[in-house]
């Protein structure tokens, strides 16, 4: 089978595009032939050995690796223990590795079989961001109806589907934050109430007009920096914030106390942890193709690459030159 696989740590130039045994499905696990995978930043840093350096606290990367984390296809067979009435469906499916292949191997636990006419494409856009912002929002702060939630950098890939989701939850009011006009506009398209910039000094203040002086009861943090120490401005009494990522790093750290005065909570999100949880991953994947099939939940798929081009559209992403998921096509 073709697939895309690298034997060091660098920069897209050691992506090789190359011909490589099928995998076998072992217990619990099915056989994809992959028609769409989606391409995602944790492969980018993977890629750049990120994942291996100390300082991460996370898992590191074996090579030589072939990386990607989400495919759209259809299952060949099952292994010893998996559900073979997955045999001949098509799914949609979180794994570890091994996306970029024609063939790729998951957990039968993390799979979700999909209509016939659902688009593989845009399926293959959301499991890893989509799962990462269901589940902060239902696992790790417990979203309930009508509560109100800020999602900081939410023109990104968890922050845009982390504002549908919400809504599809039953959040009350949705505040997104957002760097340009252009991309503040794109939040209040996708259903965001409000739409904000978090590179303005004051914009807890902005936020909190929105919210009465009250402050929101959830937030998810992606930014980081001396963001993340404003977000306690604008969280309210019994608040929970859930930190998703940190694109301008972690910040000055907490002081614990500083969570007593209103009883509010903060707690990581880390997708990865959840693989030994795979009920809740399912769960949120059947969550979104629900979503999908009934319009609370529209995919922003920025462009379509063959496979042999993965180095390409790791290049687009790294750049910064596209708003959405790059998916890549194993056919040709």
């Amino acid at each position: 089978m073709k697939a895309i696989r690298y034997r060091t740590f660098g920069g897209p130039e050691v992506l090789e595009y190359v011909e490589l045994p099928d995998p076998e499905p072992g217990p619990g696990d099915v056989l994809i032939e992959t028609s769409a995978i989606g391409v995602n930043f944790p492969d980018i840093r993977e890629r750049l050995g990120v994942y291996n350096r100390a300082e991460t606290r996370v898992g590191g990367v074996t090579l030589p690796h072939v990386g990607g984390l989400q495919v759209v296809g259809r299952v060949l067979r099952s292994g010893p223990g998996a559900d073979s009435a997955l045999e001949g469906r098509k799914v949609m499916a979180l794994m570890a590795k091994g996306a970029y292949a024609a063939k790729a191997v998951a957990r039968a636990e993390m799979v979700v079989a999909l209509d016939e006419d659902a688009d593989d494409v845009a399926m293959a856009s959301l499991p890893c961001q989509g799962v990462t912002a269901f589940l902060a929002l239902q696992a790790c702060a417990t979203l309930r109806k009508g509560e109100s939630v800020l999602v900081q950098g939410a023109a990104g890939g968890v922050g845009s589907l982390a504002v549908q989701i919400a809504k599809a939850l039953g959040a009350g009011t949705v505040i997104g934050t957002a760097s340009s006009d252009a991309r503040r506009e794109f939040v209040r398209s996708i259903g965001a109430d409000h739409a904000i910039a978090y590179d303005r000094p004051d914009w807890p203040q902005k936020m909190l007009e929105h919210t009465d002086g009250r402050g929101v009861d959830v937030i998810l943090e992606t930014i980081g920096g001396d963001v993340f120490d404003q977000n306690f401005e604008c969280l309210a009494m019994l608040g929970r914030c859930v930190v998703v990522g940190s694109t301008r790093g972690p910040g000055q750290p907490l002081a614990p106390r500083r969570l007593m005065a209103k009883a509010q909570s903060l707690s990581g999100m880390y997708l990865p942890s959840f693989f030994q949880r795979p009920e809740l991953i399912q769960r949120a994947l059947r969550f979104l193709a629900d979503g999908m099939a009934n319009g609370s939940i529209k995919a922003n798929v920025a462009a379509v690459l063959p496979l042999s081009r993965t180095a390409d559209a790791h290049g687009l992403l790294e750049r910064r030159e596209v708003q959405g998921i790059v998916v890549l096509d194993p056919s040709v």
